[in-house]
């Protein structure tokens, strides 16, 4: 006879929303200052913001950090030219 030892997977709970954007790779998350904001500062430059807009600290890292890697400026060089690109196609002409 063979004892079966059973795998219970650990879940975690899904608690919704969405789900972390990669910024925080390269943006330290500060303290929470609202529902799902955070503070922020650069990794790189040490700047900081009171409330970490995404866009705000993508455009940050593309176009004004002195500090970041070539390859981390690319990155979110890309992001932020797809982001231009999706809002200047979803405007319509108006005649």
């Amino acid at each position: 006879m063979t004892d079966h030892i059973e795998d219970s997977p650990i879940k975690k709970k899904n608690r919704g929303g969405q789900p972390p954007n990669s910024i925080w790779e390269d943006i330290n998350k500060g303290e929470a200052v609202g529902s799902g904001k955070f503070a922020a500062s650069c990794k790189y430059c040490k700047n900081t913001w009171s409330r970490g807009e995404v866009s705000k600290l993508e455009e940050h890292l593309s176009n004004h950090c002195p500090d970041a890697p070539a390859a981390v400026v690319r990155r979110y060089m890309t992001k932020v030219m797809e982001q231009q690109d999706k809002s200047k196609s979803s405007k319509k002409k108006i005649l």
